[in-house]
């Protein structure tokens, strides 16, 4: 069924489900969480619930009947997404779903507003938006989805019943990379691992991050003791004029040296709490040969770096500072 699919936010489904099976849903939710832990899909889903015709269960949708089939091609009447346009949601927009508002249902059953992310309304599509919460037009329900509450309105926030989404487990979140992008188990389980509970997240990683690439960078990062100033300098130039991620690339290497970390803390109890699952045999090997004093000062030097990469600096000439720093630090070989 559809709410199945939604993984890892079981306890705020069976509350929304609960609420719809017993026709006391609130007139105005507040879905708080992580970007990309599900929170927009379950409010699709919901609105699919609210007028679908055949539901196979209390408080789920067909996927079959005329409702379910318009909402799943963005042409169901009464379900209604705002969305910034731009930087912002404006006031013209929470205006004009006022208008909407104002007559009922025009395919006979409830209607859905989604305002996603809400924090993204300025202060005057939020005062209006707080008219139509102080007074909610009948069989309408809106659904506010944020990851920042403490940007809203107090206001909006106490006219709202909060309902928390959590992030997902590394798990669940490759089953979803696997069975939706087709990745291979690995693959899944290391961006999976880096995604801290997003599916979103996950999803933006395997298209940025090149899973065999990653593995040239670590190879190079292990070797650094052995580059000469020169190769570290022809690197350095070619990596800022390509325009790679240069934050992907240090997260990268600082994953590594966290990987180190736990193995030599946890030995071969280590593969569970490991992102580069792949690599353990490597692991296994490097990791002795180098010291946690060694790893801590590797890990602060890039974390440094990335720091003052927020603040525009040179990218080359930070990059050639770290990896000439490194090479004091590091003496292990991949």
């Amino acid at each position: 069924m559809p709410f199945a699919r939604i993984k890892g936010q079981e306890k705020a489904i069976a509350a929304l489900r609960k609420a719809l099976g017993n026709d006391r849903l609130a007139h105005a939710y507040l879905f708080v969480g992580p970007e990309g832990v599900g929170k927009r899909l379950t409010a699709l889903t919901l609105a699919k619930a609210m007028n679908c015709q055949s539901p196979p269960e209390p408080g789920d949708c067909c996927e079959k009947c005329p409702p379910c089939i318009k909402a799943n091609s963005s042409n169901h009447a009464d379900i209604i997404t705002v969305e910034p346009e731009g930087e912002f949601i404006k006031i013209d927009q929470v205006r004009e779903m006022q208008k909407r508002l104002r007559f009922r249902p025009m395919e006979g059953g409830r209607r859905a507003c989604i305002i996603d992310p809400a924090e993204r309304m300025k202060a005057e599509a939020s005062n209006a938006l707080l008219k139509i919460l102080e007074e909610p037009p009948r069989d309408t329900h809106l659904f506010l989805i944020t990851g920042r509450p403490h940007q809203l309105l107090s206001t909006i926030l106490s006219r709202c019943q909060w309902i928390r989404f959590h992030p997902l487990s590394p798990p669940d979140i490759a089953q979803i990379l696997e069975k939706n992008r087709g990745l291979e188990e690995e693959k899944a389980r290391f961006y999976a691992s880096l995604a801290g509970g997003s599916v979103g997240q996950a999803m933006a990683l395997s298209e940025r991050v090149d899973f065999q690439k990653r593995v040239e960078w670590l190879q190079f990062f292990s070797h650094l003791p052995q580059k000469s100033a020169e190769e570290v300098f022809e690197t350095c130039e070619r990596l800022a004029k390509e325009e790679e991620d240069i934050q992907d690339l240090l997260d990268l290497w600082k994953i590594w040296v966290r990987d180190l970390t736990v193995f030599k803390v946890q030995g071969n109890r280590a593969k569970e709490g490991l992102i580069n699952h792949d690599l353990l045999a490597v692991l296994e090997k490097d990791a002795p040969k180098v010291s946690f004093d060694r790893l801590e000062g590797m890990f602060r030097l890039i974390s440094e770096v990335q720091s003052s990469l927020a603040y525009n600096v040179n990218k080359q000439l930070a990059l050639e500072t770290l990896m000439l720093d490194i090479r004091k630090e590091n003496s292990i070989r991949f």
